[in-house]
């Protein structure tokens, strides 16, 4: 990494920090009532987005340092959580677009065109290009900010473009997304994603596969798509044949 990459990568850790922290103030502010409902989904959608943009540029030059040792649970972990990140995303929105109910969506038809439009973009962009993915995520949270399926993508891809940050900001951020996704399950308890992405962060970050156990559980409960389930029970499967120590 040359100099001029190195001051980049000084400058976007020190942009992280600021939105990681300013995540956690807004957090703050609306709990003590300083911040109203509206104003704090704004912002907090806004610094979201910049934050995960952020942590996908710090990813991406923190690629070219040497790759750190991760015990061999957690590399096997990490394994099956790629999997079920690449493989499953995309299939997962296609097998749930077909002729299914969307989360948020009313049977009648509760979306808005561009919503909808919007939606069907960032379901195939997730396979192609994550930050495109997000921008379209982001946008619904604009129309609908208690959208289901835009609350939970928009948290797990934060948690993807983390990977890689130092303990504290990838904690900050891991949190960020935990409370979102922990949201969506309140949006809409019949809705079974955000519970299947709580066992990947459960299983890969805090390496906790009886918590991850426990969600894999509540999604597969839920009824997912066939492409899913079988996904699911997979990595379920994967967790309980590793050791832990």
């Amino acid at each position: 990494m040359s100099v001029t990459d190195a001051d980049r990568l000084a400058e976007l850790e020190d942009e992280r920090r600021f939105l990681l922290r300013s995540l956690r103030d807004l957090d703050a502010e609306l709990e003590a009532g300083d911040v109203d409902v509206d104003d704090y989904t704004t912002l907090r959608d806004g610094y979201t987005k910049r934050a995960a943009d952020v942590l996908r540029e710090i990813d991406a030059g923190r690629a070219q340092l040497p790759a750190r040792r991760q015990s061999t649970w957690g590399r096997r972990v990490a394994v099956a959580a790629v999997v079920l990140a690449l493989a499953g995303v995309a299939g997962w929105l296609v097998a749930r677009s077909a002729g299914q109910r969307q989360p948020g969506q009313e049977i009648t038809g509760g979306a808005t065109d561009d919503v909808a439009v919007l939606l069907a973009e960032a379901r195939t962009l997730l396979g192609t290009d994550i930050a495109a993915a997000q921008e379209r995520y982001q946008r619904v949270l604009e129309e609908r900010p208690d959208h289901p399926e835009a609350v939970t993508y928009s948290a797990w891809l934060l948690f993807i473009g983390s990977a890689g940050a130092n303990q504290e900001l990838r904690g900050a951020a891991v949190a960020t997304a935990r409370d979102q996704l922990i949201r969506a399950t309140e949006l809409d308890p019949t809705y079974p994603d955000p519970h299947c992405f709580l066992g990947v962060i459960a299983a890969n970050y805090d390496e906790d596969p009886a918590a991850a156990g426990t969600e894999f559980d509540q999604c597969l409960a839920l009824d997912p798509p066939a492409q899913v389930r079988a996904l699911v029970e997979q990595f379920a499967s994967e967790l309980e044949s590793t050791p832990t120590t």
